[in-house]
């Protein structure tokens, strides 16, 4: 299988590295030429254009910022559609809405080509170890062809549906995530306008209910307030977008969500999109006229 990977930022480049490193000859391509040129010396193929890399490689694998760049990629005219060959698989690891996933396969469709939607879990830290969910919507045949590529930058690969449900499940994944940093930020002002020491409020309820895989990639940042994006607020808030637009079209409520999605939106609006989204704690601070100190405690 030769392999191109279009989109090599703080997810891509550590999702291409492990392709390289499997053994997968990989085609890569970004604006980002440092990323590039990284990832050329631990083995991959550096490509000039989209068109180079439809005319070099049988499976696409995009992992872009939204559904716009990701349209640009398939289907302008030095795109994946109009250069690649006929039944080349695409997969899409980006975060767009099923409304979009499926628009892209049918689309795809008449250039006799296919696309999974793929998107991913677990961040940064999780994209370094290989260690991603995947969860994936699209014909399950393709879906095996490409399992090994899965494999290869995830742990928990899971096919849930036809082309969609991938999207579908991510943006319910995307409810629980910042769902629940807003209510650990809420929770940690509490406590630590209160005097506790932070440190022994993770340690003592970090192993109860409360307790997740969420508290354990943030709750460290918070403490150490190191915000450094794993997770950009604006990546998080266009997916937050994203939910609220498709349960619309299915008719689902989201009161919480969409209150959520506010305290995003105060925080972009405040010139900090490209923090990790565990600084939506900036906004309960704000309200508690208290910052929590860098250490976990005075």
């Amino acid at each position: 299988m030769k392999v191109g990977f279009i989109g090599l930022g703080i997810m891509g480049k550590p999702m291409a590295s492990h392709l390289i490193k499997d053994g997968f000859e990989t085609n890569l391509l970004d604006l980002n030429l440092d990323a590039v040129n990284e990832l050329a010396e631990l083995g991959g193929h550096p490509c000039n254009s989209n068109k180079e890399i439809a005319e070099k490689s049988d499976v696409i694998i995009t992992m872009l910022p939204s559904a716009k760049h990701v349209s640009r990629v398939l289907f302008d005219d030095d795109g994946i559609a109009k250069n690649g060959r006929p039944n080349t698989i695409i997969i899409d690891m980006s975060s767009v809405s099923p409304e979009d996933a499926k628009s892209f396969s049918k689309q795809l469709k008449e250039y006799e080509m296919f696309i999974l939607d793929a998107p991913v879990s677990g961040g940064e830290p999780m994209a370094i170890e290989g260690k991603l969910s995947i969860m994936v919507g699209g014909d399950e045949k393709h879906f095996n062809h490409v399992l090994p590529l899965f494999e290869s930058m995830g742990e928990n690969v899971i096919h849930v549906g036809e082309n969609g449900a991938g999207s579908t499940v991510k943006l319910a994944n995307q409810i629980i995530v910042n769902v629940n940093i807003a209510a650990l930020s809420e929770a940690v002002v509490l406590a630590s306008k209160s005097g506790i020491d932070l440190n022994k409020m993770f340690d003592a309820i970090r192993g109860g209910l409360a307790g997740s895989a969420v508290m354990e990639a943030k709750m460290p940042k918070i403490i150490s307030r190191d915000f450094e994006p794993g997770g950009r607020i604006d990546i998080n808030f266009k997916d937050l977008n994203n939910v609220l637009s498709s349960a619309n079209v299915v008719g689902v409520p989201l009161p919480i969500t969409s209150q959520v999605k506010e305290i995003f939106n105060s925080e972009i609006v405040n010139d900090n999109a490209g923090k990790d989204h565990s600084y939506i704690i900036d906004y309960f601070e704000k309200l508690a006229n208290f910052q929590t100190p860098r250490g976990g405690k005075k």
